[in-house]
């Protein structure tokens, strides 16, 4: 008998004055028995900071293919590919090969593991590797998320000169993505 995914869901009202961005949508994600919250609640907040309308689950936990988070365009093609946290590294590698026009995005919490993620591409001498972006979420901001957060989630976000001010549930937080150095 296999374990089923959770859902989980944010209901996201979303004002980024940075992006000129203000959309009301609720998010639903499946969280996988074996995926971490970390995970989950970072695959939601790259849904807050890269917002796109055609923003969508690809399901990467379960397919080592797939990004955690893709935006095609209206014919299909690639524009973004999201990752959260540690990817298999041959499937990065692979799709910044086949990919030539879509953004590669990676967040993480742990400096230390994006890093090691920032080496491990550059080792794989992966093709167009300088067009990964590696972004760092405050360890702090996340533990407080994660102290706060559960299946079903009120998000009210405001992104201004970069910091994001998160009103989950309730709970008034703050916080940051911070671009990895090269």
């Amino acid at each position: 008998m296999t374990s089923r995914a959770f859902r989980c869901q944010v209901r996201l009202a979303l004002n980024d004055i940075d992006r000129h961005v203000y959309e009301q949508k609720t998010v639903v994600l499946a969280q996988q028995p074996d995926e971490p919250d970390e995970h989950i609640l970072l695959r939601f907040l790259a849904f807050v900071f890269f917002f796109h309308e055609r923003m969508e689950d690809a399901h990467g936990w379960l397919e080592a293919s797939r990004p955690d988070l893709e935006v095609r365009d209206l014919i299909g093609e690639l524009e973004m590919w999201v990752e959260c946290g540690t990817p298999p590294i041959k499937r990065v590698t692979r799709a910044l090969g086949r990919y030539k026009q879509a953004r590669f995005v990676a967040l993480f919490v742990d400096p230390e593991e994006a890093a090691q993620f920032r080496s491990d591409v550059r080792s794989h001498r992966a093709r167009n590797a300088d067009r990964m972006e590696i972004f760092l979420v405050d360890p702090d901001f996340m533990e407080r998320l994660e102290n706060v957060a559960g299946r079903s989630m009120q998000w009210s976000a405001t992104i201004n000169e970069g910091l994001l001010y998160l009103e989950c549930d309730g709970e008034m937080l703050e916080g940051s993505l911070i671009p990895s150095s090269p």
